[in-house]
């Protein structure tokens, strides 16, 4: 009986993952720092969405309207990176993680991730058991 009720929740448990992740990768676009979206996801999309357990990689072309203009002194390239971000009304905490910013706002994360050849990875997280959309801000 126990290894029956082990093999249901086994088999329910990626149904019951929503964990999901959306990343987008920004690249210099000009010298004045604006940076412009590179497709990165699976067959040419524009992001990759990573969900479930194993964080396996879909195609996702939505976008989210950016709320912010924010710019950075881009840790590897020393130029300005003006990164359009997509975030709620709340104020978050400010965590720096290595060569990554996170803005933690308890429920998800943003984190912007400065890759060494002056482009950054812009990824939300949900968080384990939360859907995306960002909460309170809707995709178009």
């Amino acid at each position: 009986m126990r290894s029956w009720i082990a093999l249901v929740a086994c088999a329910l448990m990626p149904a019951l993952s929503r964990a999901e992740q959306v990343r987008f990768r920004y690249v210099p676009a000009d010298a004045n720092g604006a940076m412009r979206a590179q497709p990165i996801g699976p067959g040419g999309s524009l992001a990759e969405n990573l969900r479930g357990l194993s964080y396996a990689a879909y195609p996702f072309n939505k976008v989210y309207r950016p709320t912010h203009m924010v710019t950075f002194l881009h840790p590897s390239s020393g130029r300005n990176a003006v990164i359009p971000l997509t975030m709620p009304e709340s104020e978050p905490t400010v965590q720096r993680r290595g060569s990554a910013i996170a803005y933690n706002y308890g429920i998800y994360e943003i984190e912007l991730l400065f890759l060494p050849n002056g482009a950054v990875d812009v990824i939300y997280n949900s968080g384990y058991l939360r859907p995306l959309p960002i909460p309170g801000i809707e995709p178009r």
